[in-house]
């Protein structure tokens, strides 16, 4: 799905939490909370740095933009919500991926805020769509479908 920042996208940060100064990401903690928000922890055991490797990916691949991905912490300082930016110049879109909330802060509104922040910081610099998943959750914050896909499959 598709955001139009022809529309605006203001979804407020719930109270008792903040955004992370992007220059002062400790990406292990990124990590930990995109492990126990993409449900790791259920099937793969607690977080123990499995995959600290994303730091290099998140910092070499093209179109790499961690600097406006967004996170937000809680008053303990443990990161809850994390969403990750692809920005595009060329083509005026934030790429958003990932966008993930561990389970027990679920349903309180982070990660609109977070696409909410994440929308003026691209819009800043000229985006004019972002991207996000094909769930209800972005449909509900106003996401619009972009792309069809038709699957063949041999009989």
């Amino acid at each position: 799905m598709q955001y139009d920042f022809q529309n605006e996208l203001q979804y407020p940060l719930p109270e008792g939490f903040h955004f992370v100064n992007p220059q002062n990401l400790d990406w292990s903690k990124v990590g930990e909370c995109c492990w126990k928000g993409f449900d790791h922890e259920q099937s793969e055991g607690p977080w123990n740095h499995q995959y600290e490797q994303h730091n290099y990916l998140l910092s070499t691949a093209p179109h790499a933009t961690p600097e406006l991905g967004v996170v937000i912490g809680d008053e303990s300082g443990e990161y809850v919500c994390y969403a990750g930016m692809w920005w595009t110049p060329e083509n005026h879109l934030a790429y958003m991926e990932p966008l993930c909330t561990i389970p027990e802060y679920r349903h309180k509104g982070l990660a609109a805020a977070a696409l909410s922040e994440m929308y003026r910081r691209t819009k800043a610099l000229g985006a004019t769509h972002m991207t996000g998943g094909a769930n209800s959750f972005y449909q509900k914050i106003g996401y619009q479908n972009a792309v069809k896909w038709t699957f063949w499959q041999k009989q």
